[in-house]
């Protein structure tokens, strides 16, 4: 995870890092189409859960699937998705004009520990 800190025009300081999901829910529809020819085996292979490991995923919201820019600061959290390539050498300037277009995010909310 790459992360920088730059102050916007506003003298506000943000952080910002990226953030790649590693167990974000990415099946967001069949791929698959029903078809009055559609063989045994395919419907067969689509009863069989073909993940290695049976975890729980999380689901992210639609295009934030593969990352997302994280933008924190005493004002609030947003996010920007696809993340920009090379992003971490862009000027201050250029950050902040990604930040302006991110989208608002609500905080993580803290649980006690159970």
């Amino acid at each position: 995870m790459t992360s920088r800190t730059f102050v916007d025009a506003d003298g506000v300081s943000w952080q910002v890092w990226d953030v790649y999901p590693e167990l974000a829910e990415r099946r967001t529809h069949e791929r698959r189409r029903e078809t009055a020819a559609a063989n045994t085996a395919v419907r067969e292979r689509r009863a069989i859960e073909r993940r290695r490991r049976m975890e729980k995923r999380v689901a992210v919201r639609p295009g934030f699937e593969n990352g997302w820019l994280a933008f924190d600061s005493p004002l609030g959290l947003r996010r920007l998705a696809p993340i920009p390539p090379e992003w971490s050498h862009l000027p201050d300037g250029a950050l902040e004009q990604l930040c302006r277009a991110a989208l608002d995010a609500a905080r993580p909310r803290r649980r006690l520990i159970e």
